[in-house]
C-alpha cells in the first residue's frame, strides 16, 4: 500500500496527533491552504489500452514546506484536515525530520489495520457468493 493511500484510508486522529507533534518542533509553512477541487479521472481501456476520463472527482489539496522542502496533501473529497496532515507528513519524511522514524512506525501500523480492515471485509463478501453451477441441478 503507497504512503497517500495509508494516510487517506488510515484513522485520521493518528494523523493529526503526528502532523501536531512535527509542528510543535519545526516551522511548518503552509503554502497552499487546503482547498477543495475538480479533477478529471483518467482510467486505461482494458483492451486498446487507451486512456479516456471516467469524470470529475472532488479533491482537496494542501502544499506545506518544512526546512525547504516542500510536502504535497491531497485526498477525494472535501477533507481539508486530512490532506494538510499528508501534506506536513510527506513534507518531514522528505525532509528526514527528527520525528521521521515515528512517522513511519505509525504507517506501518496503519498500513496494518487496514489490511486487516480489508481482509474482514473481504471475508464478509465472500461469505455471501453464490456458486450457480451448484445451484443448476
Amino acid at each position: 500500500m503507497d504512503f497517500r493511500e495509508i494516510i487517506a484510508e488510515g484513522e485520521l486522529g493518528v494523523w493529526l496527533e503526528a502532523a501536531q507533534a512535527i509542528a510543535d518542533n519545526h516551522e511548518v509553512r503552509v503554502l497552499k491552504q487546503p482547498e477543495t477541487c475538480i479533477v478529471m479521472l483518467q482510467a486505461t481501456d482494458s483492451v486498446g489500452f487507451t486512456p479516456f476520463y471516467l469524470g470529475e472527482v472532488l479533491i482537496t489539496e494542501a502544499v506545506v514546506e518544512i526546512n525547504g522542502t516542500a510536502g504535497y496533501g491531497f485526498v477525494l473529497e472535501d477533507d481539508p484536515q486530512r490532506a494538510l496532515c499528508m501534506a506536513v507528513l510527506e513534507a518531514a519524511l522528505a525532509a528526514g525530520v527528527s520525528e521521521t522514524e515515528t512517522v513511519r512506525r505509525l504507517v506501518a501500523e496503519e498500513a496494518g489495520r487496514i489490511a486487516e480492515r480489508q481482509r474482514m471485509e473481504n471475508g464478509l463478501v465472500a461469505a455471501t457468493r453464490v456458486e450457480f453451477a451448484i445451484m443448476e441441478g
